[in-house]
């Protein structure tokens, strides 16, 4: 009866929080959309609500490109847990991202969502459909992400992964290099000390090149931490992950 009482609250809460404001303004419709974005318990259905809200700001002012950021940050979340269709959430964000840029290309964010959700439907797609020249895109992408904020975490982050991973036949591409990963991850860490997903991708980084006493270090702040920014993920994910290293490097 208590889990029933409290899921009828949470489902009250969450119509309340989308009800249509009469005279709200944009600014309303994002903070009320930025609530439903960051409430875990309900999601993935308060990530839908808040795409909603969030498109539908734009639709208030076409000028601003808020709402279509943060749609295509909500976007790759839901791309992200696999919910429904992931590329159709991928694809959408990119859209988001594009109409974003086109109204303020100097947005790093806009820049690093472009890349992020291109990027993770790229990987979804038959090979025969893909450019070859994606992954020089993803990166001028990133690069611009970085060159107008040299601290945004998940682009650089996301610029370590893309160096690492890259096929070798489509390296050559590429203007960065394979020794550059660490440092882009390292410098990620450090910019986003609050990032589950980065931090424990640094552990896994060490693991691969035989380095278990940093491994063992960089899991245990996974571990640790008390305010992580992908909370879901990393209650979830990650922590289980790096409490799993750890017992397997201590052996």
């Amino acid at each position: 009866m208590r889990g029933l009482i409290n899921g009828l609250s949470c489902l009250i809460a969450l119509a309340m929080v989308c009800a249509p404001a009469e005279g709200g303004t944009l600014q309303d419709g994002l903070e009320r959309a930025d609530h439903l974005a960051q409430n875990d318990d309900a999601f993935p259905e308060s990530s839908r609500q808040a795409l909603a809200l969030y498109e539908h700001a734009a639709a208030m002012d076409p000028r601003d490109p808020r709402p279509w950021i943060r749609a295509a940050r909500v976007c790759l979340a839901l791309g992200d847990a696999n919910v429904d269709n992931a590329l159709a959430w991928y694809e959408r964000g990119e859209r988001a991202a594009d109409r974003a840029l086109v109204l303020k290309e100097d947005s790093a964010d806009a820049h690093f969502y472009l890349a992020a959700n291109r990027g993770n439907a790229v990987n979804l797609k038959p090979f025969w459909k893909v450019s070859p020249g994606i992954l020089a895109e993803l990166e001028q992408h990133l690069a611009r992400a970085l060159a107008l904020d040299s601290r945004h975490a998940p682009a650089l982050h996301m610029m370590g992964m893309l160096l690492d991973r890259a096929p070798g036949a489509l390296r050559m591409l590429l203007v960065g290099k394979k020794e550059h990963v660490e440092d882009y991850l390292t410098r990620a860490a450090t910019a986003g000390p609050n990032y589950a997903y980065i931090q424990w991708s640094l552990a896994q980084f060490y693991v691969e090149k035989g380095r278990s006493a940093e491994a063992q270090a960089q899991a245990r702040k996974v571990v640790a931490m008390r305010t992580p920014i992908d909370h879901r993920r990393w209650a979830a994910e990650f922590r289980p992950a790096a409490d799993a290293l750890l017992k397997k490097l201590s052996r």
